[in-house]
């Protein structure tokens, strides 16, 4: 009786902790690597993951099916959003919805305010900002070496310092109150590439990584991404 009761509680401690996170990925507006970008996630084991690019995405996140999801991952690119759509993102962080935003996600919404306190920074681009010295700027094909902010940090966690060949964003606007994470030296490159940042309820992960196919190869970039999916998710 004592080893049936034994096994029934390691069944149920098993069972208990094989959910796998639910990801939602929103795409759009910008052009990338398509089967390779998928492939990343398609390789990271215990995850489920749908896609939806614009103009249904928008659809999609004010609709209650929402909801099913642990996380969200936005690697849109919609500069002028309209302010309007702003209610949408609201809403998702008064849920407390998880969102990890990669690469020229923190380009969307140059219009409104709002976003920037979400995803920690903003990257702005001319035509949206009169003040030409705040013009962020980006360069192609680099080799950054990558340094760790954080090893204490769930999301760094297994991961060393590390190379990978990808654009970098300069002149970017960080907000002070974000937790860095990785950091980098490069001259046309942030001195902060990945960090965490708390809005309204929910806790939101920008990642600078991710411009094409070279990117989407490197080890250490899946190891992040899977970190911070079981992070945010909770799991």
């Amino acid at each position: 009786m004592m080893l049936r009761l034994i096994y029934i509680l390691i069944f149920v401690t098993v069972a208990g902790c094989s959910k796998s996170p639910e990801v939602l990925v929103i795409v759009g507006g910008h052009e990338y690597d398509t089967t390779e970008f998928f492939e990343m996630f398609h390789s990271m084991e215990g995850i489920n993951f749908d896609s939806v690019s614009h103009p249904a995405a928008l659809e999609l996140l004010s609709s209650s099916k929402v909801g099913q999801y642990d996380l969200l991952i936005f690697y849109d690119f919609i500069p002028d959003m309209p302010l309007s759509d702003s209610t949408l993102y609201l809403k998702l962080t008064r849920l407390g919805m998880p969102m990890i935003f990669m690469h020229h996600a923190i380009c969307t919404f140059q219009q409104w305010d709002g976003y920037q306190q979400m995803v920690g920074g903003r990257y702005v681009m001319p035509g949206f900002h009169p003040d030409s010295t705040l013009h962020s700027g980006y360069a192609h094909d680099m080799d950054l070496k990558i340094e760790v902010l954080d090893p204490s940090h769930p999301v760094t966690s297994g991961t060393g310092e590390f190379m990978i060949h990808d654009e970098g964003y300069y002149n970017i606007l960080i907000n002070k109150e974000v937790h860095p994470l990785l950091g980098t030296s490069h001259r046309y490159c942030a001195p902060q590439v990945a960090w965490v940042n708390e809005c309204d309820r929910s806790t939101c992960l920008y990642l600078m990584f991710g411009h094409d196919k070279q990117a989407y190869t490197n080890t250490s970039l899946h190891q992040l991404l899977k970190n911070s999916i079981f992070w945010l998710s909770g799991l």
